[in-house]
């Protein structure tokens, strides 16, 4: 038994325990030279890495090590058996390094080892060597990482369906004007001519240009119609299917938009520790037996006292027995773990799956923790002091925050695009669309052979007319030129008979 307690005394320590040293200290000295120093500690990257037997490294060792250089001492580490930091249960005993510290099994624990006013009351503390608070670690989810991008009105329909969209565009449009000028029906006269005047084939006019075949289909497309009207049958037919395919990917469109804000809309973002405190989706929890769990169990705010009744009435249970298992719960979905903020610091460097939501809930430190009434709280306080004014815990910090880290520094998060619930279904009105083209163009052959039986003169207007004419044109002039050459060569036949009977 370490002593007696009483609400009026307090605890008043046996003799045998209490102010238990194997040294004496000169309370002017510079160093402590010849001394072998026991220290405990507790395993939490970065702070404090094992690596093999008897071997270890992190932010806390390489501080030690730098405080050795200063102060010329000597040191063993041990490990906390009961793997906690230390926390007091009903009784009024504490556990972990608190524990170990107060009943004189360790000299020291340079660990991260929060000072708080329940711990000060049992063992000392240097100054401390980092500052911090809790916060609240979260995962990322695709929602959040795309909220309030410009891009949002694309959503719905995926990169595919916009490729193709702006692809069959442009193949119905040229589709429109090509027709235009096969099919006989589409020209027409602004005035009655008669076929043998040539002089006014110029007024023969065809709508379908290529910039109002454009314009008509991007009107279809935005609903909102054209001044340009098909006439022929083919033309008729691309509008009819072209006029069904926007009224198919408009519909989709809006429908997946309307559902795209309205599920955006009915989510509720967690960006505060009250956002967190108010909802009931997601479950959160802290580090057993740590300090953490000690602020929201002595808390006197209400809305830390409700989170404190929640975390201890939820089955199964949210505490976790190490930072690695809480952001592990954390990663897996449907879990907030509030940690301190060194901590939860490091994983940010390494995960860009996590993400840390509001501020801190309060300000503390890390301190060097000693056995109550420790000759070597002053010159450990010095120490740290020295060693912050030269800037090496900042040097030391960077190195095992940063410069440690495997790869690049997470910034902000690729998008993800979530292609699942985009309507790929949709690609079957693409094959009707095409259908369409194909059958419009046979029938555009179909027109132009109903008017070929008619002779009429705005054949020679169409692709196929001029072509005809073009080939006939070619033709003709090749049969003068080939009739010209034989009366050429029949009359030179004649010239030299005549001028052979001459000379006989």
């Amino acid at each position: 038994m370490l002593g007696n307690w009483s609400e009026k005394r307090g605890w008043n320590f046996d003799s045998r325990y209490a102010n238990r040293w194997e040294f004496d200290i000169d309370p002017d000295s510079e160093d402590l030279e010849g001394l072998h120093l026991r220290v405990v500690v507790y395993l939490e990257e970065p702070f404090v890495i094992k690596t093999g037997e008897n071997q270890y490294e992190g932010f806390c060792i390489d501080l030690l090590n730098e405080m050795t250089k200063v102060l010329k001492f000597n040191y063993t580490i041990i490990e906390v058996q009961d793997g906690t930091y230390g926390i007091e249960d009903e009784s009024g005993r504490w556990n972990g390094i608190i524990g170990a510290l107060q009943r004189h099994e360790a000299d020291l624990s340079l660990s991260a080892v929060t000072i708080t006013y329940s711990r000060a009351e049992v063992v000392d503390f240097t100054l401390p060597f980092m500052h911090l608070g809790i916060s609240i670690l979260l995962a990322r989810t695709s929602e959040e990482t795309d909220k309030g991008s410009l891009w949002t009105f694309l959503e719905p329909l995926s990169l595919t369906v916009w490729i193709s969209l702006l692809i069959s565009y442009c193949i119905v449009s040229y589709s429109m004007h090509i027709l235009a000028k096969f099919s006989p029906y589409e020209w027409y006269n602004l005035e009655r001519i008669d076929e043998r005047d040539f002089e006014n084939i110029k007024n023969q006019k065809n709508q379908f240009t290529i910039l109002n075949s454009f314009w008509f289909t991007m009107g279809s497309l935005m609903q909102q119609g054209s001044d340009v009207i098909p006439r022929a049958a083919a033309t008729r037919l691309i509008a009819v299917v072209w006029w069904m395919f926007t009224q198919i990917i408009i519909s989709s469109y809006t429908a997946q938009l309307a559902a795209f804000l309205t599920v955006e809309r009915m989510s509720t973002p967690i960006e505060s520790t009250q956002d967190l405190a108010n909802q009931q989706k997601i479950r959160y929890g802290v580090l057993k037996s740590g300090s953490t769990m000690d602020f929201f169990r002595e808390s006197k705010i209400p809305m830390y006292e409700r989170m404190w009744s929640v975390m201890e009435s939820s089955s199964p249970g949210v505490f976790v027995n190490s930072s690695r298992e809480g952001i592990a719960r954390v990663k897996s979905g449907g879990y907030a773990y509030m940690m301190e903020s060194s901590m939860l610091e490091y994983y940010l460097e390494r995960d860009c799956d996590l993400q840390s939501i509001g501020g801190l809930l309060d300000s503390k430190g890390y301190g060097i923790a000693l056995p109550k009434g420790s000759p070597l709280r002053d010159i450990l306080s010095r120490t740290v002091l020295q060693l912050q004014e030269r800037t090496i815990l900042e040097a030391l910090k960077n190195k095992w925050w940063r410069d440690r880290r495997e790869g690049p520094s997470c910034g902000p998060p690729p998008a993800e695009k979530t292609t699942n619930s985009k309507p790929q279904n949709i690609f079957g009105i693409f094959y009707v669309l095409l259908t369409g083209l194909i059958v419009a163009f046979l029938l555009a052959c179909g027109e132009y052979c109903i008017e070929s039986r008619h002779e009429a003169f705005r054949l020679k207007l169409t692709i196929v007319g001029k072509f005809i004419d073009w080939y006939r044109g070619n033709s003709n002039d090749t049969k003068v030129r080939s009739k010209m050459r034989n009366m050429q060569l029949d009359t030179a036949g004649q010239e030299i008979g005549i001028f052979n009977n001459k000379i006989e």
